[in-house]
């Protein structure tokens, strides 16, 4: 197919980019010219020069020089814009020549080479010869050169080399192929650049002057010509805002230019070009809305500016072809970061791209329908290699004042119709940019004008007899509109579709759009909707239907060929799914109930309306059922016999509006028992085994007659049924239920004590009683931990276990009872264990099987008993501790060494008594006891509930602490009264106690009591716990109530790490609690003492008692009492 006279050339497309020409690098021999090509011309990303290399060989050619005009005055130009202008500025004429050359400054053959540099650079000035083209020399040397200044020899050099090459001294280049090659060419890219742009400029300028020898009569060609090469120039040199000041210009000129049939072409072709440059520079330089503005004006002004009458299709391809390019744009501005609105995106622009080439293509049809014969001689050859932009192969050149051949512009027309007829394929144009204007809709969220351009899209399938894509189109477009209820828009589709389907002869799709086009959501007339129940029921008995009447005579005889092989073709059973479709059979169905047992009948109430015109006959009904692992199909109303199937069943013919119902009853599988199971479908044949049949699936919910409801589910109770029908409309389907076990007649009582106190193990009896009547056999109980909402992680705070001897089992525990005869009883236990108090819901779920009849068979079926129960857990008792000196005063802190009381309380939470069996205390590390052994004195004790026990243990602590002092543990042994051997252990920690240091300690050994008028010895011994030596003075301070034998002052010298022993006889003088004669110690010298007098005071207030009972003098002889000697 030849190419498209209106696309754009690539060389207006492209980005202009200034051209350097590379000569001198031998890339194919040499390695070092090949990476320094590579280095030039490869990875050219954003952030480089704007600039394009081009390697030139050493015999390269340049365009040659046209002769230059003195004046403008005879001359007349022959077109607008010549084609090879701006391909010749891109890619052919350089703006800037490099050349390359190896020499270093130091090289031995200076002189030789250095001549031979300049005879290069003479010769490619001679190339040039004319043109104002910049040169440069690049020398490759191999060493890197010194800073500026230093290498004198190079400075020397170079200036000879620029005076003999005639060369400035900035364009003389060094290039050392080092290791910093690519730094090198990027600075080298934009002196390079540099040197373009005085180039452009000056070439500018050079076009400027020729403006002043122009006049509006006879060079307006000229005023638009200059204008656009200025602006490509500025282009060139990347100066955006100068281009499309000029391309402005270069426009404004063009709507000056008078149009006739004979330049319409070229004038308008030179208007897009245009128009092009400035939407392009607008949008580059942000100024969208000036781009569409522009747009919009340039649209304006020329789409009456037809041109010749039997070419109007070019007009409507040049339009086309605007818009289009106009969209490309716009998308590439977005793609770089412009925002678009829903209203305003290149969408729009497609799309009237694809208007006009639906108008192109509806003109061609009417101007070229009688053109078959091409003319000879061709008046179109040439057409590749014409001078200028737009202008006509059979008078090339020709100015528009001149009066054309009338012959030869009627060859020409007829050739071009001719090409618009035959080697156009209108409908891929349309297609294409329907394409794009679909894409853009999707991207913007414009769902409704996305529908109506893919329509659009069917219909030229359709056109180009594509029917199988225009039937995949359509009938996506079906559902959608289906949903938004356009019934005069689903009519019309429905209409190319059967179309689309007959053609194509597709079986499949031709019943799946008869079922739709018979029901009420379509608006076909009853004529129409008679001949598609005729059509549909001649392809149900394997015959071809009639034609659609808007087929045309040419498509028929094909059309009749496909259905002859189409009908006796596999498969003959059609199945079509019905829940996409609103066809002209609606279903519904629902169980009767949410739950049935598993000996109880399942029960589907089955629904079908019919709301085709004409009588159905259907052949069978079924149902599917759907469980987790298979399905199964149940029959509800079928043909029993060949008479009756030959005849139709009536049960299952419907008329107009008719509603009918059946009921589906199976007995479920005892796999099925505590599984859910669903309605899959329902299946209801069109037809007959031995011809053709349609299998409708439903889904059963309804939900194919939703999208054609357009009530609310709230009114659908006000409408008007038919009093001997079901009222189809207010079933609401049920299409799940759950299947249960049947109900057990085993008996279950679960016996316990509750409530369950914390860390014992607690009895739980089950009694299971068999009052089946018949044998149950694999009898197993389950125990499952119920969880909570308030305690999700109560399993792991909660043990269970069937034998106290074994571990406990992980939940569920399994209790396997067996088989019990009926009539017969057993038992089981099982013990829990909570580690924390609150509640426990435990469900017991008895299992077990037998054997019962079910339609006259022997069945195994499943049954379960399930029980739930609570059992509250509570502490047994309270433990707490206290802390007491050892005048059994309450003490907050103690001290290393120190001997102190620690009583356990032991106080009954339990509602039933508790018996201790034992208590112990394994103390900590640092604590000791002060006895040689620790005995309980609680053992064998009964605590009810609100009663406490108490014992008391006298320890110590070895060594001072900066951290509170943990005692030990406390642990209890005891059970329930009356519980057979079940003893429980419960362990607590004592409480910390906070230990200082004590350098001293006074420990007073004295009687219990006294007697009247009888000595008793008084034993004081002073402990030095330093390790340094204690100077104290003692002193016993004088009593009323005794009289003592003993130093009353003494001077003391204490070891380290010794105890000093001090004896007396106090001999009591009245009876009672008698306050005792008062220990004092002082500090002979504080200076160096590691305790001071107030801790030595409060050491002995604390050590020392302060009272002993005094009996009175008893009758009789006097015991004799020891007294020290």
């Amino acid at each position: 197919m030849a190419m498209d006279p209106f696309d754009f050339p690539p060389e207006l497309c492209s980005r202009p980019l200034a051209l350097i020409g590379l000569t001198g690098l031998d890339t194919l021999n040499n390695a070092v010219h090949r990476t320094i090509w590579d280095a030039f011309s490869s990875n050219r990303r954003q952030y480089r020069a704007p600039v394009q290399f081009k390697l030139l060989d050493p015999a390269h050619e340049f365009p040659p020089m046209k002769p230059k005009r003195t004046s403008y005055d005879w001359y007349i130009p022959k077109g607008i814009l010549k084609r090879n202008w701006m391909n010749k500025h891109l890619n052919e004429m350089p703006a800037v020549v490099v050349i390359f050359y190896e020499l270093d400054w130091d090289d031995p053959f200076w002189n030789e080479k250095s001549i031979e540099c300049s005879s290069r650079v003479q010769s490619v000035r001679a190339a040039l010869e004319g043109r104002s083209t910049r040169i440069a020399v690049i020398l490759v040397q191999q060493t890197a050169p010194l800073p500026t200044g230093e290498d004198m020899l190079a400075a020397e050099r170079a200036a000879a080399l620029c005076t003999s090459c005639e060369l400035n001294s900035k364009s003389l280049f060094v290039l050392p192929h080092g290791d910093h090659l690519q730094g090198y060419t990027h600075r080298l890219e934009n002196a390079f650049y540099d040197l373009a742009q005085n180039y452009y400029h000056h070439e500018s300028r050079n076009i400027k002057a020729h403006r002043d020898h122009l006049n509006k009569t006879t060079h307006q060609y000229l005023f638009v010509r200059h204008l656009f090469k200025i602006g490509f120039l500025n282009e060139l040199k990347q100066d955006g805002h100068t281009a499309l000041k000029n391309y402005t210009q270069a426009y404004n000129n063009v709507l000056e230019l008078r149009l006739v049939d004979t330049n319409a072409l070229e004038v308008k072709t030179v208007a897009g070009f245009i128009n092009y440059k400035l939407c392009k520079l607008m949008f580059q330089l942000s100024l969208p809305r000036d781009a569409i503005a522009q747009f919009r004006r340039h649209t304006d002004l020329f789409k009456n500016r037809i041109g010749p009458k039997n070419l109007v299709f070019e007009h409507h391809a040049w339009m086309s072809k605007q818009f289009c390019v106009f969209g490309d744009i716009f998308d590439e501005a977005i793609r770089q970061g412009l925002p678009a609105l829903q209203t305003q995106h290149p969408g729009f622009y497609y799309q009237q791209a694809a208007q006009h080439a639906a108008d192109r293509k509806e003109a061609c049809l009417e101007l070229c329908k009688a053109v078959n014969v091409y003319p000879e001689p061709d008046p179109l050859i040439g057409m590749e290699h014409l001078e200028f932009y737009g202008q006509r192969a059979w008078r090339p050149g020709k100015l528009s004042a001149e009066p054309p051949d009338p012959d030869k512009e009627k060859l020409g027309i007829v050739a071009l119709q001719y090409q618009e007829k035959h080697l156009v394929n209108h409908s891929m144009i349309i297609i294409g940019l329907l394409g794009s204007a679909i894409t853009q809709f999707k991207t913007y969220h414009c769902p409704r004008m996305r529908r109506h351009l893919v329509v659009q899209m069917a219909e030229e399938y359709y056109s180009s007899r594509d029917y199988g894509k225009a039937l995949t189109l359509l009938t996506h477009m079906l559902w959608d509109y289906r949903c938004e209820k356009w019934w005069r828009l689903i009519t019309n589709i429905l209409t190319l579709a059967l179309n689309c389907a007959y053609l194509s002869a597709s079986i499949h799709d031709y019943v799946v759009l008869s079922l739709e086009a018979l029901g009420t959501s379509s608006q076909f007339p009853f004529d129409q909707k008679t001949r598609i129940f005729n059509n549909f029921m001649k392809v149900l008995k394997k015959t071809a239907p009639d034609p659609e009447p808007d087929v045309h005579e040419d498509e028929m005889k094909h059309a009749r060929d496909l259905w002859i092989t189409a009908v006796n073709a596999e498969p003959l059973e059609i199945a079509v799914d019905m829940s996409n479709i609103t066809a002209c059979v609606e279903s519904k169905a629902r169980f009767t109930q949410p739950q049935y047992k598993a000996d109880q009948y399942v029960e589907i109430e089955v629904f079908i309306r019919s709301s085709c015109p004409h009588p159905l006959q259907f052949s069978r009904l079924s149902v599917t059922v759907n469980n987790p692992n298979y399905s199964s199909e149940f029959a509800v109303c079928e043909s029993s016999s060949q008479e009756a199937h030959a005849s139709g069943n009536p049960l299952l013919l419907f008329r107009c509006n008719e509603v009918r119902s059946y009921v589906c009853r199976f007995l479920p599988d005892v796999q099925d028992v505590g599984k859910e199971i669903q309605i899959g479908s329902i299946l209801l044949h069109l037809g007959s085994d031995k011809e053709r049949s349609a299998i409708l699936r439903f889904n059963g919910t309804g939900a194919e007659t939703a999208t054609s409801d357009g009530m609310c589910p709230e009114l659908q109770h006000f409408r008007q049924s038919p009093q001997n029908m079901p009222d189809f409309d207010n079933v609401r389907p049920l299409s799940t239920t759950e299947i249960i076990s049947r109900d057990s007649k085993l008996k279950l009582d679960i016996l316990h004590a509750f409530p369950a106190l914390l860390g014992e193990w607690y009895p739980i009896r089950i009694t299971l009683e068999n009052e089946e009547n018949h044998k149950i056999t694999g009898v197993s109980a389950n125990i499952v931990l119920q969880t909570s909402g308030d305690e999700p992680n109560i399993e792991q705070s909660t043990q269970l276990c069937e034998d106290l001897t074994a571990e406990s089992m992980p939940v569920p525990v399994i209790l396997s009872v067996g088989d019990l005869e009926k009539d017969s009883s057993t038992e089981k236990c099982f013990y829990l264990r909570a580690h924390r108090v609150g509640n426990r819901n435990i469900a017991v779920k008895v299992t077990y099987t037998m054997i019962i009849k079910r339609d006259s068979e022997r069945v195994e079926n499943s049954c379960v008993k399930e029980e739930m129960i609570n059992v509250p857990v509570v502490k047994p008792f309270d433990i707490t501790a206290k802390f007491f000196s050892l005048r059994f005063e309450p003490i907050a802190k103690t001290f290393a060494k120190e001997p102190f009381i620690v009583m356990p309380y032991v106080n009954c939470a339990s509602p039933c008594p508790l018996i201790i069996e034992d208590s112990s205390v394994e103390l900590s590390q640092q604590v000791c006891s002060v006895d040689a052994k620790l005995e309980s004195q609680l053992q064998s004790l009964r605590l009810k509930n609100g009663e406490t026990g108490a014992e008391a243990f006298c320890v110590s602590v070895s060594e001072p602490s900066d951290q509170p002092v943990a005692l030990g543990i406390y642990t209890l042994k005891w059970k329930r009264e009356g519980s057979n051997g079940l003893v429980t252990s419960s362990s607590v920690t004592m409480p910390t106690v906070r230990v200082e240091s004590a350098p001293l300690y006074v420990e007073m050994i004295l009687p219990a009591h006294g007697w009247v008028r009888t000595p008793m010895a008084v034993s004081y011994h002073i402990h030095n716990y330093t390790t340094r030596l204690l100077q104290l003075e003692l002193s016993m301070e004088a009593s009323d109530a005794f009289m003592f034998a003993g130093h009353k002052q003494l001077k003391l010298r204490i070891l380290p790490e010794s105890v000093h022993k001090m004896d007396y006889n106090l001999y009591p003088l009245l009876s009672g609690l008698v306050a005792l004669p008062r220990l004092r110690l002082t500090i002979s010298d504080e200076i160096d003492m590691p305790i001071r007098q107030p801790q030595l005071t409060e050491l002995l207030d604390r050590s020392l008692p302060s009272h002993v009972f005094v009996m009175p003098q008893g009758k009789g002889n006097p015991v004799a009492i020891k007294v020290v000697s």
